[in-house]
């Protein structure tokens, strides 16, 4: 390698951008790893010097590859081309989570314009704020997939401790994103459409009446790993990560197995959902002890039933707050539901029973709620 003299052009090029110093230890390497990104992927300096200054130039591959080929339009340009105001294509950007591009920033290609155009025409049909709410929801939601996705991808290849060259790491998140990228794509549609089978079948089993408030009657429990933020504190953060993926996966496979439905995870703790209250009791106790058996530590779960609101995505009402306050309340390794829950099955075999275990008061509740623990037998 010469010294960014006349000799080398593209050395020349490289150092002029800011990109290369001949004399550091990893020359060789990063002038592989920016030669990769410049001659065979396309990429141009300024990107490369953007990234290297954000600190990601190795996922540049990665996400020069996803970036659509025809990023023409500002977004003044997209709103036009989509026949709303920029105000509200804005709006629209906002709420799925993203950052505002800069005003003359040609950011968005024709598949940004149709998707642009569809919410046009849903705010039409629906109303503008039930758009903006119901974008909200799907940002979030794709972002948490696209979030792990990247989380896997940093784990495995980047920081899965392989001696390889930065240009091979590269070379890999650009495979990923040419070849494995739209087959996941394809099974995330395909999910879609099952999971919206399933819901339509859960609204069918409870003969739920549409209101525009969309209330139906629900089993809503909370399962929460007791000691897990002392165990943060005194454990080495791989082994709480071994304890958290156990865990999500223990539970994801319990409650589908029980025709429950995950609706949200917070943390160490697990909320889900069902139409049947047995099910929902069962699966509490089926819950407590496949954690204690996988060695995981204790789990409490509280559960209750009642009328619940749904509302994109997540459950609301007292019956959601008396789960929560219920689980908070219980012993690690127990289950516990309300009086409600009690009187409403106590004439089921459903292979548990109710042990009475006093009266709490509760925040938000005027009366002591009398608290049973569930057992199995």
């Amino acid at each position: 390698m010469s010294d960014g003299g006349g000799t080398d052009p593209r050395a020349a090029d490289l150092v002029a951008a800011g990109l290369l110093d001949p004399a550091a230890p990893d020359a060789a390497e990063r002038r592989a790893l920016l030669e990769y990104l410049v001659d065979e992927l396309g990429v141009s300096l300024a990107e490369c010097a953007r990234a290297d200054e954000e600190g990601g130039l190795v996922g540049l591959a990665a996400f020069h590859r996803l970036r659509p080929d025809d990023d023409r339009y500002t977004l003044a340009e997209v709103a036009a081309h989509a026949g709303m105001p920029e105000s509200v294509a804005l709006q629209l950007w906002r709420s799925a989570g993203f950052a505002d591009p800069r005003p003359f920033e040609r950011a968005f290609g024709r598949a940004d314009a149709e998707a642009f155009g569809l919410f046009g025409a849903l705010a039409a049909d629906l109303g503008p704020d039930a758009v903006l709410q119901f974008v909200r929801v799907a940002g979030e939601a794709v972002g948490r997939i696209a979030e792990a996705e990247i989380a896997q991808l940093r784990s495995h290849v980047e920081g899965g401790g392989f001696d390889q060259a930065p240009v091979e790491i590269a070379r890999a998140y650009a495979e990923w994103a040419e070849r494995t990228y739209p087959e996941l794509a394809a099974v995330i549609d395909t999910l879609h459409r099952r999971h919206l089978l399933a819901v339509a079948r859960r609204y069918r089993d409870v003969e739920a009446t549409a209101s525009v408030l969309n209330v139906v009657p629900l089993a809503v429990g909370f399962a929460d790993l007791a000691g897990y933020t002392g165990m943060w504190n005194d454990s080495a953060v791989r082994e709480m990560a071994s304890v958290l993926t156990r865990f999500e996966a223990l539970t994801a496979q319990r409650i589908a197995a029980a025709g429950a439905n995950v609706v949200k995870r917070i943390g160490d703790a697990v909320m889900f959902a069902t139409s049947a209250p047995g099910v929902a009791c069962a699966l509490a106790i089926d819950l407590v002890e496949a954690c204690a058996a996988a060695g995981l530590p204790k789990l409490r779960v509280g559960v209750a039933f009642g009328e619940v609101m749904v509302r994109h995505g997540d459950l609301y009402g007292t019956v959601v707050n008396l789960a929560a306050r219920l689980v908070a309340a219980a012993d690690a390794g127990t289950a516990v539901t309300d009086r409600d829950m009690r009187d409403r099955l106590e004439r089921v075999r459903g292979g548990y029973s109710f042990v009475p275990s006093g009266r709490l008061r509760f925040d938000g509740f005027a009366e002591r709620v009398e608290v049973f623990q569930l057992l199995r037998g």
